[in-house]
């Protein structure tokens, strides 16, 4: 990073919000296991003292944010202090950072709550980090060369299937196309897809 601003800027906070929606009212999104889900997010900002502060966010249905919220604000513990810049240097590293809190892991870093926690401040750093360079997230991730795409990936469950060694060969061998794939998607989007509307139950009328 080499934005003058983030150079210079501290996290130094949070403020969370708790997100509520009554979708439990017309059961939308009910199903066997999960009767009367009220869509929730516990929302969390990231503050800075430079011009630009992150968000994220995750998911729950319901009172789930109680727990959560209680959450984030202990990971947050983790990240308030240091630099934007030391953060994002190195997301790699900061992931591992966070991961790896003695007394947070016996939580369970990697499932649940502590992992949707660490979710939430992850997403908030790199909206941060977007922020600060001025470029959507995905161009930003975009710009990205391959080594520090590989160094973003914890290959601690997958290195049966592919490694870094591996993963790294193939980003180079495909970084020549890169431009004319970003041309690509910018001329003719990204076809995606979500299974929401229908999951949900709404008619074309509610979702128009």
């Amino acid at each position: 990073m080499n934005n003058v601003a983030a150079m210079r800027a501290v996290f130094t906070g949070i403020e969370t919000y708790d997100l509520r929606f009554a979708t439990s009212l017309q059961l939308y999104g009910s199903d066997a296991m999960n009767p009367d889900p009220d869509y929730s997010a516990a929302y969390v900002v990231l503050k800075t003292d430079g011009p630009h502060d992150g968000h994220g966010f995750t998911f729950t249905i319901g009172r789930g944010n109680d727990v959560q919220l209680e959450a984030i604000r202990a990971v947050a513990t983790l990240v308030v202090g240091k630099s934007v810049a030391e953060v994002v240097n190195d997301m790699g590293a900061f992931w591992h950072h966070l991961r790896s809190d003695s007394q947070l892991r016996w939580l369970g870093p990697e499932k649940g709550v502590i992992q949707m926690a660490l979710a939430a401040i992850i997403n908030a750093v790199w909206d941060a980090f977007a922020r600060y360079e001025g470029k959507p997230l995905w161009k930003l991730l975009a710009d990205f060369s391959p080594k520090q795409l590989v160094d973003l990936v914890d290959f601690h469950y997958i290195s049966d299937a592919i490694g870094a060694d591996e993963a790294l060969e193939l980003l180079t061998q495909r970084a020549s196309g890169r431009s004319e794939r970003e041309a690509h998607v910018r001329d003719r989007g990204y076809p995606a897809y979500t299974t929401s509307p229908g999951w949900l139950g709404y008619s074309d009328a509610e979702i128009r």
